[in-house]
């Protein structure tokens, strides 16, 4: 992610109390950066979606098929249903930080500039917490992607069954590792549009590779129960997730009032990618679709597996590199480790520290997919649906359509509410069963 340009605060003298207020929290949460300019970004619309898109879609499209099949048809609408949320709310925090960017000095963390306007230092943390833990959760799921996509690699190309995907958690850690410390993967395009290429190729490969199989001969549809159907919901949160970083997008960009297209063409690249792995997964394999669609492909096809498995291996690696690098460098900044030096003592300690931290989780929890559905029905879920609605009742300027939106905040704040409670209790019960 591209810093905010550091420069010397000004004291600005706001129109009113609340304004007043707002600009003195951020000044003393060490948010403020200084003053810039409207439209000092550099990105367009169009790349910008494409940061989206390339942020959580990779997991999203591997895990969706037995999201599909474990909640029937209804999770057809169950999907439709949370990009629809996951839109508006996505509108909404853009319009959350309009408000504080025209009025108050830019930010170097748009999101926690938002929730401190809004609610003080409160809000500041409850924003910073939902975006650490959704940023480690996630760098956890995509390694365990990319070890789970080296061991079938292993076992299909050399027969080589004794590497186990605990090994394999290990090898492609470190590989993560030695990617974190020799740059921060953030510093430039390159990385979200390859990351969102490789999305679209190995789901073209994954789709072929799933026709070439063929129907499962023992075919049975999945016996649909609660616990399965809140699980698929999780997931669903999940891969439309990411609004963490959207207020980061916006501020780069050359015209941040186009945000909302940004999202909007984002969402509909999802739901291009999702609907017709998801779908196809569910008819062909049914109550047998695995975790990882990948597993479901047939062993046969060495060629195709092989490529589908590298793609999805580089990918999840590049993707858990933009997810790590945030939280390193905020752990960098507390232990104030030199930015501008590769291989400081405190900065090579740390991201060993991360990165053993994300080898124990991911022996501690093997399955991604229940990774997805925990962070999902619960950081994910929190900063998506709950965090941008409330900040938007608290921050929203009076028009003709307050009432409406405030209505339709409260509705996003219940279905999060909801959503979280019941994804929680299905993923933790499911956790602690395997």
């Amino acid at each position: 992610m591209v810093e905010a340009i550091k420069l010397k605060p000004q004291v600005i003298q706001p129109d009113s109390e609340r304004e007043m207020e707002g600009y003195e929290s951020i000044e003393t949460s060490s948010l403020l950066e200084g003053r810039s300019s409207v439209d000092t970004g550099t990105m367009g619309m169009l790349a910008t979606a494409l940061f989206i898109v390339g942020e959580m879609t990779g997991s999203g499209i591997l895990g969706v098929p037995q999201a599909l099949a474990y909640s029937g048809y209804s999770g057809i609408v169950l999907m439709f249903l949370c990009v629809a949320v996951a839109t508006y709310t996505g509108l909404t925090l853009s319009r959350n930080w309009m408000h504080v960017r025209d009025q108050y000095p830019r930010c170097a963390k748009p999101y926690q500039c938002i929730g401190n306007s809004a609610f003080g230092r409160v809000g500041e943390v409850s924003v910073q917490v939902c975006a650490s833990v959704t940023l480690v959760g996630g760098c956890c799921a995509y390694i365990l992607i990319a070890a789970q996509s080296l061991s079938r690699f292993l076992s299909i190309e050399f027969e080589v069954d004794s590497v186990g995907d605990g090994t394999c958690v290990v090898i492609m850690a470190l590989v993560f590792l030695v990617i974190l410390l020799f740059g921060s993967g953030n510093d430039s395009l390159l990385v979200p549009v390859l990351a969102t290429a490789l999305s679209v190729i190995f789901t073209a490969l994954i789709v072929y590779g799933i026709f070439l199989t063929g129907k499962a001969a023992d075919y049975q549809p999945y016996q649909v129960t609660a616990k399965s159907w809140f699980l698929s919901f999780g997931k669903f949160l999940f891969a439309f997730g990411g609004h963490s970083a959207f207020p980061n997008f916006q501020k780069e960009m050359k015209k941040p009032r186009n945000f909302p297209g940004s999202v909007i063409i984002a969402f509909l690249i999802k739901l291009s990618l999702y609907i017709p792995v998801g779908i196809i997964g569910m008819l062909f394999f049914g109550e047998c679709v695995r975790p990882n669609i990948l597993n479901n492909i047939d062993p046969q096809f060495r060629v195709l597996n092989a490529c589908i498995l590298m793609l999805v291996a580089v990918q999840a690696i590049m993707s858990a590199t933009i997810l790590g690098n945030p939280v390193t460098a905020m752990i960098e900044g507390a232990v104030g480790a030199p930015y501008n030096k590769l291989f400081s003592i405190k900065r090579i300690a740390v991201r060993v520290c991360f990165v053993t931290t994300a080898i124990v989780i991911c022996e501690a929890i093997p399955r991604f997919d229940l990774i997805m559905a925990l962070i999902g029905g619960t950081t994910i879920n929190t900063a998506v649906f709950i965090l941008p609605s409330l900040f938007h009742i608290k921050l929203a300027k009076k028009d003709k359509w307050l009432t409406f939106k405030i209505t339709l905040d409260t509705l996003s704040i219940t279905f999060g509410l909801v959503a979280g409670c019941v994804c929680t209790y299905a993923s933790v019960s499911t956790s602690w069963m395997n």
